[in-house]
């Protein structure tokens, strides 16, 4: 899909758990009124069945196992890279031990601050999700709130500004982001399947 300077690849996976959009790519000029973000130098494309990054054939000429990688785009899942809890009575569980206190901003930084050496050990790409997943594992229970998306499937800016962070690093490293909207247990957030809707519109918008 092209329009002006946005170029993305997208596939939407639709069940009662979740939906998922695969983002390779942003440069837009203006969204919901966020800041316009810098031209993009990395562009993903489908070719076929192969994933290519700014035109070249991802894992060209590799195997693995004894089985061809070339056009695949193995990732790892980091989905929680923008994550927050806003809800006080399970915000203590993520403390950092250093300062005894949760810092989202400090979660970000620190994971941007990684993604040169996932790099240089041949990631190309990596999950995030605007309702993260769950800490602890694939929890029965989610008690606290963590949704980059308000009730009615607006986006909100402080995860937003913690995103832009992601995807300009990645974007700087020619790593590829495949980024999903909603995350079972969280989906409680959203108020009804309009405001869904209107997530996913406002998300690929």
């Amino acid at each position: 899909m092209k329009h002006k300077d946005l170029i993305v690849n997208i596939m939407i996976w639709r069940s009662a758990l979740a939906t998922t959009l695969i983002l390779v790519v942003l440069s837009v000029s203006s969204v919901n009124g966020f800041a316009s973000p810098p031209k993009r130098n990395t562009i993903v494309t489908i070719d076929g069945e192969s994933f290519h990054i700014n035109g070249v054939v991802t894992f060209k000429g590799k195997t693995w196992r004894g089985y061809s990688i070339e056009g695949l785009l193995p990732n790892s899942r980091m989905v929680n890279g923008i994550f927050d809890d806003e809800t006080d009575s399970t915000r203590y569980k993520w403390n950092y031990p250093d300062t005894k206190v949760w810092d989202a901003e400090r979660n970000t930084r620190e994971f941007t601050e990684n993604m040169p050496l996932w790099r240089q050990n041949g990631l190309l790409a990596f999950t995030l999700n605007l309702q993260g997943g769950s800490p602890q594992g694939y929890s029965s229970a989610q008690p606290w709130k963590n949704s980059a998306l308000d009730e009615k499937g607006n986006l909100k800016p402080a995860y937003m500004n913690r995103l832009a962070k992601i995807l300009d690093k990645a974007d700087e490293l020619g790593m590829a982001v495949i980024l999903g909207i909603y995350y079972f247990g969280q989906e409680k957030s959203i108020a009804d399947e309009a405001a869904v809707l209107n997530g996913i519109r406002n998300t690929v918008e």
